[in-house]
């Protein structure tokens, strides 16, 4: 593809979404269709239900990525090609608390629809950037995970979008979007009609390049997953939505209809970048964190109707360390008692103390903090992943005291 060509999709694809976000229409194919080939029905209820009408208007994906991203509270998200703001600001409310969504998007127009979204919803750990997702504007190893929705295809340097995704991610990050896939490459004739680029359709890859593609950007354990297949129906109704003058001279719309029968599909695609293989002697002279809890049937902290705050934020904290490559467990003295009594400064912990004086935490099998989760500052520094001394909180060697009352488990609204 010659520099004047990439342009020429560049400005293509800018004209046509910033149209869209005047106009609120439909991305793909004809907004008039009953049919649902672009996954706007994997939207649940709930989520519906939380967000700005002109967010839901404005959904020009192909599918949901934060049902498929597994995302986390303390996570970093970046959705690559926002639009109007659905996946950030699903993306912001599961990460929270702790965590923040970026979207990036090479629209004005649809960044402005995207904060006025942001500023109806009330959802506040968001940021919209103006950039491109071959020039992604963060830097190295900042992100967790990254989304897209039916965004990929639109570019003409997909090996940049994967290689700038790889280096915003952290060791360990992951890439979960949705986007148009092809068994097999379509013909001339119909990558070069500039609707079906701006259509989400020409510029898909077939699933062999697009696992080639990630796969020499560096991604590891790349899995591609059809949602939905295009049949002749789903080919009709995209054919219906072209305008006479995008059809070239003599083209024929039945034979292609024919011809690429199941060709078509939107998917899920799903890769990780490695972790901290490069660095594995690091890795193994971090310190060991151990937080030994006592018994708890739910250690979320969300149990029934009661929310316990400090093992909602613990939770939070220690996927946030999880993900830079912290050597941290918890362990629940309810399902996990073995652990408990393999470790002897644990096991002579309980015979003085009891279980009234956990929570413990130990760093290397030195106990740091008793009757009290560790804060996240605390945490990083006994991982080794903040500037300063590790310093131990005053009063940790004195063994505090939980109530019995005050887990999850407590009184009688457990699970």
């Amino acid at each position: 593809m010659t520099v004047h060509e990439s342009d020429e999709i560049t400005a293509a694809v800018r004209e046509r979404y910033a149209s869209l976000a005047v106009s609120a229409s439909s991305c793909c194919g004809p907004s008039a269709s009953s049919l649902d080939p672009f996954g706007q029905s994997q939207y649940g209820e709930d989520d519906k239900a939380v967000l700005p009408e002109e967010a839901l208007l404005a959904s020009l994906g192909c599918g949901n990525p934060t049902m498929l991203a597994q995302l986390s509270p303390g996570d970093v998200v970046l959705d690559l090609g926002s639009g109007g703001g659905i996946d950030v600001l699903l993306s912001a409310r599961r990460v929270s608390p702790g965590g923040k969504a970026y979207g990036l998007d090479m629209t004005p127009e649809m960044l402005s629809l995207a904060n006025a979204n942001k500023a109806k919803s009330g959802i506040d750990n968001v940021e919209f950037l103006l950039g491109t997702i071959e020039h992604i504007p963060l830097p190295d190893n900042s992100v967790d995970v990254i989304i897209s929705n039916c965004v990929v295809n639109l570019s003409a340097d997909k090996d940049a979008v994967f290689r700038e995704a790889l280096r915003v991610l952290k060791p360990g990050g992951r890439l979960a979007i949705s986007d148009m896939v092809l068994s097999r490459a379509l013909s001339p004739e119909l990558t070069g009609i500039m609707a079906l680029w701006t259509g989400c359709i020409a510029g898909a890859l077939t699933e062999a390049d697009c696992t080639d593609k990630m796969r020499v950007a560096g991604f590891e354990e790349i899995s591609i997953e059809p949602t939905t297949i295009f049949g002749r129906t789903e080919l009709e109704g995209l054919a219906a939505g072209l305008s006479p003058e995008d059809i070239p001279a003599g083209f024929d719309v039945e034979q292609t209809i024919t011809d690429f029968d199941g060709v078509i599909r939107s998917a899920f695609i799903r890769a990780t970048k490695s972790g901290l293989a490069a660095n594995e002697s690091l890795t193994s002279q971090r310190p060991a964190i151990r937080v030994y809890e006592p018994a708890l049937c739910c250690n979320t902290g969300v149990c029934g109707p009661d929310v316990d705050q400090a093992l909602v934020d613990f939770t939070a904290d220690l996927n946030h360390l999880t993900v830079r490559g912290a050597d941290i467990s918890r362990h629940n003295l309810a399902n996990d008692p073995a652990a408990f009594a393999a470790d002897e400064s644990v096991r002579s912990f309980l015979q003085v103390v009891g279980s009234e004086g956990l929570p413990l935490t130990t760093v290397d099998g030195v106990t740091v903090v008793t009757g009290a989760y560790p804060t996240r500052d605390q945490l990083m520094k006994f991982a080794g992943l903040a500037s300063g001394p590790v310093v131990v909180p005053a009063g940790a060697i004195e063994l505090g005291v939980v109530e019995s009352d005050s887990s999850c488990c407590g009184g009688s609204n457990c699970c």
